[in-house]
């Protein structure tokens, strides 16, 4: 079950292309913070890697363990108390994704804060976005896109996330 409030729009579309088998390879979810975007993709990691009926299920062993932060297979890449993500997090991002998945389907990586990365990071990223490995899934999050670099975001499909609305 989808954890994510007030963005059914971005749920009904991931769900689609899974379905449809035509998934991204790599996502930007754009928005302010605490609107849900690392929610939706831990989600998205859960589904692509659930062994439940209804994906995510929430109940599996795969979906427990996405949701504990304890899955081989989902890794996530962030600031880590510094000013920028680094060109180092990234090359180890990329080593890890020329594995295969170890205990999952797929293997996803999370980008929080991409909107943070250093010049020399976000092109050194271009190489896996341009020629993503089979079964890895790119999740970058961000509240302003326009600090990422034009040809990061040409490879990415966008999905905006807004503020929820106040409560009644």
């Amino acid at each position: 079950m989808w954890q994510v409030i007030g963005h059914e729009k971005a749920v009904a579309l991931l769900e689609r292309s899974m379905k449809g088998g035509k998934l991204s390879h790599a996502y930007l979810f754009v928005g302010p913070p605490h609107v849900g975007k690392m929610t939706l993709a831990m989600n998205l990691a859960q589904a692509l890697n659930c062994r439940g009926e209804e994906r995510p299920c929430g109940e599996c062993p795969q979906c427990r363990r996405i949701a504990r932060g304890v899955h081989a297979d989902v890794q996530v890449i962030g600031l880590e108390g510094r000013m920028e993500i680094g060109i180092d997090q990234i090359r180890e991002m990329q080593h890890a994704a020329s594995l295969k998945p170890f205990e999952g389907r797929n293997r996803v990586f999370i980008i929080d804060g991409a909107d943070h990365l250093s010049h020399e990071a976000a092109n050194c990223l271009l190489k896996t976005l341009e020629e993503p490995p089979p079964n890895d899934q790119l999740i970058l999050l961000a509240a302003n896109e326009r600090l990422l670099l034009p040809t990061v975001l040409s490879r990415c499909q966008k999905l905006e996330l807004g503020p929820l609305p106040a409560p009644v």
